[in-house]
């Protein structure tokens, strides 16, 4: 066991109506939450992860600043899939944690906010919390827009954004055309009616407001 005073992310989420998928659909869910998991190590190699009975995941997470950018990239890498494919995620940030080799054996705060925050979800898909009273309020209304507007989202627009959180960095149309093998007015149509700007501006706020807070 670990113990860090050091502020973590843990994102925790569930399947919606994941026992109507066909054992192929599973399967393709399952290797798209891996491969998610793989990018969010990418980023910080002391970033951990658990699959509880292929429907449940969970994310522990170093490099907090990323921690609504990994969010939704599970939330629209899912939705990515189709129709029937859709998550819902909590995540938290806070100081004080037991780390352990298993993710799910481990304690503390974040794990705690993270928890209870999915347990609260209902018709929502998407909830914050942390032990910074500001922070939370700060990004509350914020989140309940950007659920609404990630929910509302085709799969074709979760592809597009889901190119651009990818890579971290921006990406020129033509080369997100390439990226994903469509025409570059598809393209820009798509990722425009994403919402991307918006999406990606509150993106930079959040990683503002968390290194303000200096909890990085």
């Amino acid at each position: 066991m670990e113990s860090t005073y050091k502020p973590i992310a843990v994102i925790s989420g569930d399947i919606v109506n994941s026992t109507k998928l066909t054992f192929d659909q599973f399967e393709q869910l399952l290797k798209r939450i891996k491969d998610i998991q793989k990018l969010i190590t990418e980023g910080n190699s002391s970033n951990a992860h658990s699959i509880e009975r292929g429907d449940e995941f969970q994310s522990v997470v170093h490099d907090i600043e990323n921690a609504l950018r990994y969010t939704i990239v599970y939330r629209i890498g899912i939705k990515a899939l189709g129709k029937k494919f859709d998550s819902r995620i909590s995540f938290a940030i806070a100081s004080n944690a037991d780390l352990r080799e298993s993710v799910s054996e481990s304690m503390g705060a974040a794990f705690v906010l993270s928890g209870r925050g999915l347990k609260a979800l209902k018709s929502d898909r998407l909830c914050f919390n942390s032990d910074h009273f500001e922070l939370t309020e700060h990004f509350d209304l914020l989140f309940k827009y950007l659920d609404r507007q990630l929910t509302e989202l085709t799969s074709r627009q979760c592809e597009v954004m889901l190119a651009m959180l990818r890579t971290n960095e921006a990406l020129s149309i033509n080369d997100l055309a390439e990226k994903l093998n469509i025409a570059s007015a598809t393209a820009s149509k798509s990722l425009k009616a994403s919402g991307w700007p918006l999406v990606s501006e509150l993106n930079c706020r959040f990683i503002n407001q968390v290194t303000g807070l200096k909890y990085v």
